[in-house]
């Protein structure tokens, strides 16, 4: 049995390292809600990009690849069996019908082949077609957002908790953009995570007055609040349907 005295946390991570596994973090959870989440060549305040595609008349996830079903019956060959798909050929001048990689026809010699996949079930033809929603609409649109991560774990002092999480923010991360969010990434001492999602102008309405505090503009604020139920941030905990 492995000593648990052994087992490795977060706490074990670097300053760095630990910034850079919030930043995974946030990106599994982003990947939940249908966003496809990318990192920036460099960092200028941005530390992902994520975009999706959603039906443009009720929400949901868009399927931009095109599925591979059978005209006859209607099997769906795009995710697997691509296999039972049967490769026909047909000659464009006699109409005889051939299986496989041919070139010419068996028949009369003809190059003029017209390839014909084929439903291996019930010999329908095999042809590719866009999704369309499960509403009926055929109408998508792509949303595109950035983040910055913010990572924190428990405060400690002289060995003991103090049962709170600090962020440190700077008035070069007031990105003023509708589209930009922050995300803020949260560690208990049990190694899950929490995570605050926080639009630019809600974290303005939040801290008030406090951005005009001389901490502020000196790049000295820190923002400390409760572990136990977020202080004034609660309010935007798990709340990742706010970047929609």
């Amino acid at each position: 049995m492995k000593n648990k005295e052994n087992k490795k946390t977060t706490t074990d991570l670097s300053a760095k390292h630990f910034s850079r596994y919030g930043e995974f973090l946030v990106s599994f959870e982003l990947s939940k809600y249908g966003w496809n989440v990318y990192n920036p060549v460099y960092d200028e305040y941005i530390d992902l990009i994520i975009h999706k595609h959603v039906c443009k008349d009720c929400g949901r996830k868009w399927n931009l690849t095109p599925a591979l079903v059978c005209k006859k019956c209607g099997k769906d060959f795009s995710k697997t069996q691509k296999n039972k798909i049967i490769a026909k050929k047909i000659c464009g001048d006699c109409k005889y019908e051939m299986v496989g990689n041919k070139t010419k026809c068996e028949k009369c010699g003809s190059k003029n082949l017209i390839n014909c996949p084929t439903c291996g079930e019930c010999g329908g033809e095999v042809e590719m077609i866009d999704h369309s929603c499960e509403c009926g609409s055929k109408n998508y649109t792509t949303k595109f957002r950035s983040v910055q991560v913010k990572s924190s774990r428990i405060e400690y002092k002289n060995g003991r908790s103090k049962n709170t999480y600090a962020v440190d923010m700077k008035p070069r991360d007031l990105i003023k953009d509708e589209f930009h969010f922050y995300v803020w990434c949260l560690i208990d001492d049990e190694d899950k995570p929490h995570f605050l999602v926080i639009p630019v102008e809600e974290f303005k309405r939040v801290m008030g007055d406090s951005l005009k505090g001389i901490s502020f503009f000196k790049d000295q604020d820190r923002q400390h609040f409760s572990a136990k139920d977020f202080g004034k941030w609660k309010e935007f905990l798990n709340k990742f349907d706010k970047l929609e």
